[in-house]
């Protein structure tokens, strides 16, 4: 959608009016996800939405992050990778 940012950091004004109505946007188009740089926001869609299917795996396998519309699996793929690439441990925080 052209109304919505799927990352807050490409948003004209970077305050909360502008984060909250950017995340109620796209929650209202079940778009639960958005990042803000590489940190994933997802909000509580309160209902079954079909994002978690082997498709999706295979969608984004080996994507880099923002290539594709934000994801849980993009951000587990993205860590993935780098601790393969840097042989570093990565953590992913959820909160």
């Amino acid at each position: 959608n052209n109304c919505t940012e799927a990352d807050l950091i490409r948003l004209d004004y970077l305050h909360e009016p502008g984060i909250l109505f950017n995340l109620s946007s796209r929650f209202a188009e079940d778009q639960i996800y958005t990042y803000s740089g590489s940190i994933l926001i997802s909000v509580n869609p309160y209902k079954k939405i079909p994002l978690y299917g082997e498709k999706q795996i295979n969608l984004y396998h080996d994507v880099p992050l923002g290539d594709l519309p934000p994801h849980v699996f993009a951000l587990a793929d993205e860590a993935f990778r780098l601790m393969l690439v840097e042989s570093k441990t990565q953590s992913i925080l959820i909160s």
